[in-house]
């Protein structure tokens, strides 16, 4: 098969996850890695509940709590089993970790293409179950805004 035909795949490829019980799937070419749960650093004057930073080969990885990226609420959250670690541009600065309860698979399917500034992009069903397709540039941006409006910073 032509390089061509696998890199049209892997971008028609959703990897599918679980939050709180909540079905996520992300484009697979945005995802850089699933990693084990480490203890997470604190970022001075970012609160804990929001994230902090993890040691990712050498370099500092943010890590966002997922209540804060998707409006969810932090008593619904359990221990995460995963980091999955997203790459949204180019650079390091837009990488990001989102501890997630599980990963569950591969699935066929085009990222989402509707416009906007939220992370979770669309919803749709995949296997029977309705899914929050999220977009990793967006999601990345997000966890900046999150990020800065914590701190209190507004440029």
């Amino acid at each position: 098969m032509s390089a061509a035909i696998e890199n049209l795949r892997a971008e028609e490829r959703l990897l599918t996850f679980e939050v709180a019980g909540d079905l996520y799937a992300i484009p697979i070419a945005g995802v850089l890695e699933v990693a084990e749960v480490r203890r997470l650093t604190c970022i001075p004057t970012l609160a804990t509940r929001l994230g902090g930073v993890i040691n990712f080969h050498g370099d500092a990885l943010p890590v966002i709590n997922c209540a804060s990226l998707f409006d969810l609420d932090e008593s619904d959250l359990g221990e995460p089993g995963v980091i999955l670690v997203i790459g949204g541009g180019t650079g390091e600065s837009a990488r990001l970790g989102i501890p997630i309860d599980r990963v569950l698979g591969l699935v066929d399917g085009a990222a989402a293409a509707m416009p906007g500034a939220r992370a979770v992009a669309e919803r749709r069903s995949i296997q029977g179950r309705v899914a929050s397709v999220l977009d990793p540039e967006r999601l990345v941006s997000q966890a900046r805004n999150v990020i800065e409006s914590s701190l209190g910073r507004t440029d």
